[in-house]
C-alpha cells in the first residue's frame, strides 16, 4: 500500500463504526444438544454470538424447549456465560421448574428470567442496564424473548380501553426495540432467540408448496434475524418410535382408553431462511419428557450416512475410521455407547461442511462421463 493510501486508510478506520479487526463470527457459537438442529445453521453448526434466530411453529411445537435446550448447552460449554430470558407469556414457573433446569443443564447462578411483556422493561433494559453490566465484566452470551408476539405495543399500553384499535402498534414497537438493541447486541456479542407465534398462510401458491403457516411477525423482525427456524412435532408413526422400531410410549401403564403413557416424541426443525448460512436444511431430534434430548446417536448416524462421513460400500456394511460395522443395528449401537465416536463423526461432518465437500453429486457424476 502506498504512503498516500495508508494515510487515507488511517483516517477512514478512525471514524466511528469502522470494522478494524474482521473475525470469523462462527468461532464462538451457541449450540443445542441436538446435532441435527445444530447442522441446520451450517458453518460453525450453531448460532453465532451476536446474531439472532427466530423460532416459529404451531402452538406447543417445541419453541420453548429449544430455547431452554440451547441455554443449558451454553452453560455446559461456557462456565462463565450468562443467559437472560424474557417470558412475555408469564409461564416461566411452569415451563422451567427446578427439575427442568437440571434436565437441560441450566445453571441457576447464571440465569435470570423476567415475566413481563412491557417493551420498555425488555428493550430498554437490554440497551442500558445489560450493556452496563457487560461493561463491568458480565459475560452475557444469550438473551431469549419468549414470545415476541406477546409484547405490548407502545400506544396500546397507554390506551384507556382494549376497544381502542392500534393498527400496526405492536409491529412498530418491536421493530423500534430491535433497532435500538442491535448495536448493543453486536458489541456485547450475545445471541438472541426470538420465539414467535404463527398465522395461517392464505396464499394459495404457498399452500400448494406445503407451507400452511407463516411467522406472526413483521418484516422488520424477520430482517433483524439472520436465521429463521421452523419447528413442528413429528406426528407420523416414525415420530413415535426410535430408528429400530422401539416405541416411545410406555408399555407399563395406560390410560382409561388403553393407551400407554407417552414418554417422548420427535421434533422436526427446518431452516426456512438464513442470511449467514445454507437454507432449507432440516433436522429431527427426540425429546424425552424426563431426560431432555435423547437418542443423539441416531442423529449422528443419519447425518454421517447422509454426508458420506459414514461410508456404506454395500447394503450391509457401514465403515468409519477404518472399521467395519455389519448392519445398521451394529453401527447405531457403536455410536450409542461411545460418545467419542459420535464426536469423531460430527467433527468430520463439520470439516466437510466448512470445506464445501459435498461429495460426488449428480452434476459431478455427469461431468465425469466420457463424451
Amino acid at each position: 500500500m502506498s504512503v498516500k493510501n495508508q494515510k487515507f486508510m488511517q483516517k477512514l478506520l478512525a471514524l466511528n463504526g469502522a470494522v478494524t479487526a474482521p473475525k470469523n463470527i462462527h468461532d464462538y457459537i451457541i449450540r443445542s444438544p441436538s446435532p441435527s438442529l445444530n447442522f441446520c445453521f451450517g458453518n460453525g453448526h450453531g448460532l453465532p454470538a451476536g446474531f439472532s434466530v427466530q423460532l416459529y411453529g404451531p402452538p406447543k411445537a417445541g419453541k420453548s424447549v429449544i430455547a431452554n435446550a440451547m441455554a443449558g448447552q451454553l452453560h455446559k460449554d461456557d462456565p462463565d456465560a450468562w443467559v437472560i430470558k424474557f417470558n412475555t407469556e408469564f409461564r416461566e414457573q411452569g415451563q422451567l421448574t427446578e427439575e427442568q433446569a437440571k434436565i437441560w443443564g441450566i445453571d441457576p447462578n447464571r440465569y435470570v428470567a423476567y415475566e413481563t411483556n412491557r417493551p420498555d422493561e425488555i428493550f430498554d433494559r437490554i440497551e442500558k442496564e445489560f450493556a452496563a453490566l457487560a461493561d463491568d465484566g458480565m459475560k452475557l452470551r444469550l438473551v431469549i424473548i419468549d414470545s415476541l408476539t406477546q409484547i405490548q405495543g407502545r400506544r396500546g399500553m397507554n390506551a384507556d380501553s382494549v376497544m381502542v384499535q392500534q393498527m400496526g402498534d405492536n409491529a412498530a414497537t418491536i421493530q423500534e426495540g430491535l433497532k435500538r438493541i442491535l448495536p448493543v447486541q453486536r458489541k456485547i456479542g450475545f445471541g438472541l432467540i426470538l420465539a414467535a407465534h404463527v398465522r395461517a398462510e392464505f396464499d394459495q401458491t404457498e399452500q400448494m408448496r406445503g407451507n400452511k403457516y407463516r411467522p406472526a411477525t413483521s418484516f422488520g423482525t424477520q430482517h433483524h434475524c439472520e436465521y429463521s427456524l421452523w419447528i413442528e412435532a413429528n406426528r407420523n408413526k416414525e415420530g413415535r418410535e426410535d430408528m429400530m422400531g422401539k416405541s416411545l410410549t410406555s408399555d407399563v401403564v395406560e390410560d382409561l382408553a388403553g393407551r400407554g403413557e407417552r414418554l417422548a416424541h420427535k421434533i422436526r426443525v427446518r431452516m426456512k431462511d438464513s442470511s449467514l448460512g445454507p437454507k432449507d436444511r432440516s433436522g429431527e431430534f427426540t425429546l424425552d419428557y424426563r431426560h431432555g434430548v435423547i437418542n443423539v446417536h441416531e442423529e449422528v448416524f443419519r447425518l454421517g450416512v447422509g454426508w458420506n462421513v459414514i461410508q456404506k460400500p454395500n447394503n450391509v456394511t457401514y465403515q468409519f475410521d477404518g472399521k467395519d460395522y455389519r448392519g445398521k443395528p451394529a453401527m447405531l449401537e457403536a455410536l450409542r455407547i461411545d460418545p467419542a465416536l459420535q464426536e469423531k463423526v460430527l467433527a468430520e461432518l463439520r470439516k466437510r461442511d466448512h470445506d464445501g465437500n459435498l461429495g460426488a453429486g449428480p452434476a459431478a457424476a455427469e461431468d465425469s462421463q466420457e463424451p
